[in-house]
């Protein structure tokens, strides 16, 4: 799920496929490390000619390269009727049914049918007299601890409630998309909230007709993708959870709060029990999201493989005029070199969101990176509403995503004029900033409501850069260094009140071994994994900090060099 999906080196990854302006021997080079539904591609024709002709082609172009049975069926998707579900005899004739789709001028794309994940972890004029409100930290942290006895920070939240102490509490006018695992519909603190199609409901909600011509039969509350019905109630959990982070009813003496108090939650559901979904599902569910014009997306899930078809289809939103906030990703890893998808897209309309603690700390779990991750936001030990008409506490960027997404739908509440540009920026150049994501988000900071609604823009705490003074210290690993290491490196500089580390050198197996800055009660400052060369980190806060080396059993490369250290003191 999308709070910390652990996913393993093989099956996390979804396929990449770089289908445009690449060569063309590199656009056959097919990469079959990640999870996929067997035995199935996904198609995108350039033309639905009438009469089917061009399918019958294509049909024949894969009869031709894996056999005469080997097409089961070939089905356009049901929101993207250019786009087809191919089912092979075999998982075995994949590779050679793309690579003949691909090489076929008719054929616009062809990807493996792969799988998305969620990312979470396993692991008016008043406050609102929802019991559990204060146990809702990112909304307002007074201090209190989390569910797992860590004392926050007070102000490390959202600030949120300044605006509903206005009376500023959401407006069902807009309508935001909740991509995921279903929602619970008759949940006490979601019911009010869950968006009926006024083109199927009443008396026209079980006649068994399209009575509002969208291409789905009685879709009163949403799709689900995944079981091809209009029961798009949640079977998981996490769905329900997200759900209530962008809009649980607030001030209604039950449960909790969400960011807004009154919204149009449109549940689409294409992941199943699991939290796992397929690509046919994800773009069913984003191109259903656009036929029914929400203003916001809401996507907490994903994978580490670039997929075109999906990237096509998330542009298209921003075509609409849709804000579409994506989790970053739970691996630990910088987006800017590994890449998590939707989010690491960089369509100008995607806000990618990292997760923060009470402490206003980066989350061990969360994805990061300077250019493509925009913001961050509360997503450790978040308790929200879940399946059942229960409530749960979980942790991901799955959490921290809609922080954001209420956010951006309390803002349209009070600004329906901004566009997702001028919403993006605002959030973006407003965040609170943070020592622990200076170097981890576009923001160097996490989200803060009346910021963006008022324009202001607080003042940096970045150091001087001037103040900074060389502190000679050389500091060297084994190389190459050995396999299984988890060998720290500890630095004192009495009297400092910042230290940074500038490496001459680091040459670790990319993704699976890296190198630390951690601070010295552990929290992780910077992660550096691959190779660099004259790389100064980030800064540690105070006189003391650890270099950590960790390796699995594979693959040792040189390893990595400090040459100096800095402070300020």
């Amino acid at each position: 799920m999308m709070g910390i999906s652990n996913f393993s080196k093989n099956v996390s990854a979804l396929i990449v496929l770089f289908l445009i302006g690449v060569p063309a021997n590199a656009a056959l080079q097919i990469s079959r490390s990640g999870a996929h539904v067997p035995g199935q591609v996904i198609v995108k024709l350039r033309d639905v000619a009438p009469g089917k002709r061009i399918q019958a082609h294509a049909i024949s172009v894969l009869q031709n390269a894996a056999g005469e049975d080997a097409v089961v069926d070939f089905v356009p998707l049901e929101m993207a009727p250019s786009v087809f579900k191919v089912s092979l005899a075999s998982d075995s004739l994949l590779d050679a049914a793309i690579r003949a789709l691909r090489l076929d001028p008719s054929v616009a794309a062809a990807e493996p049918n792969i799988i998305f994940h969620t990312f979470e972890d396993q692991t008016p004029g008043q406050t609102p007299n929802d019991p559990d409100f204060g146990k809702l930290w990112g909304m307002k942290n007074t201090g209190q601890p989390d569910a797992t006895g860590q004392v926050g920070r007070a102000g490390a939240d959202i600030n949120v409630l300044p605006l509903w102490n206005q009376g500023f509490t959401g407006n069902r006018k807009v309508l935001v998309g909740v991509i995921d695992t279903g929602v619970d519909w008759t949940h006490p603190d979601l019911i009010e909230n869950i968006y009926t199609n006024p083109g199927e409901a009443g008396e026209l909600s079980a006649n068994g007709i399209d009575d509002d011509g969208n291409g789905l039969i009685d879709d009163v509350h949403g799709w689900d993708f995944e079981s091809k019905s209009k029961n798009s109630n949640d079977d998981n959990g996490h769905g329900s959870h997200v759900a209530g982070t962008i809009g649980a009813s607030g001030n209604n003496g039950v449960g909790v709060a969400g960011v807004n108090w009154q919204v149009s939650i449109l549940p689409i559901k294409f992941l199943d029990a699991q939290g796992s979904g397929s690509l046919q599902g994800a773009i069913d569910a984003i191109e259903y999201a656009k036929k029914m014009k929400v203003s916001i997306i809401n996507a907490s899930w994903g994978g580490n493989q670039f997929s075109q078809l999906l990237s096509d289809s998330v542009k298209s939103t921003g075509d609409a005029g849709i804000i579409f906030v994506a989790a970053a990703g739970n691996d630990s890893s910088d987006n800017d070199t590994a890449g998590s998808y939707p989010a690491g897209f960089g369509h100008p309309n995607i806000i990618a969101v990292a997760a923060t603690d009470n402490q206003d700390n980066i989350a061990k779990f969360s994805n990061f990176g300077r250019k493509t991750v925009h913001v961050a936001a509360p997503g450790v030990k978040i308790l929200s509403t879940t399946k059942n008409g229960a409530y749960a506490v979980l942790s991901g960027t799955s959490m921290a995503s809609p922080h954001v997404a209420g956010v951006a739908a309390l803002l349209l509440s009070l600004r329906p004029e901004w566009d997702y540009a001028t919403l993006k920026e605002r959030l973006i150049r407003t965040s609170d900033p943070m020592p622990s994501l200076s170097r981890k988000v576009l923001s160097k900071g996490r989200v803060n409501v009346m910021n963006a609604l008022n324009d202001v823009v607080p003042p940096s705490n970045e150091p001087d850069e001037s103040l900074w003074r060389d502190v000679a210290n050389v500091i060297e690993s084994d190389h190459p260094y050995l396999e299984r290491q988890n060998q720290t490196f500890a630095i004192s500089v009495p009297g400092a009140k910042f230290i940074r580390v500038h490496f001459e050198r680091i040459d670790m197996e990319k993704g699976f071994d890296s190198v630390r800055l951690e601070t010295s009660t552990g929290v992780v400052v910077e992660k550096l994994t691959g190779k660099f060369s004259d790389y100064m980190t980030d800064y540690v806060i105070g006189d003391s900090a650890v270099i950590r080396l960790t390796s699995d059993l594979s693959v040792q490369g040189y390893g990595f060099k400090v040459d100096r250290i800095q402070v300020i003191e």
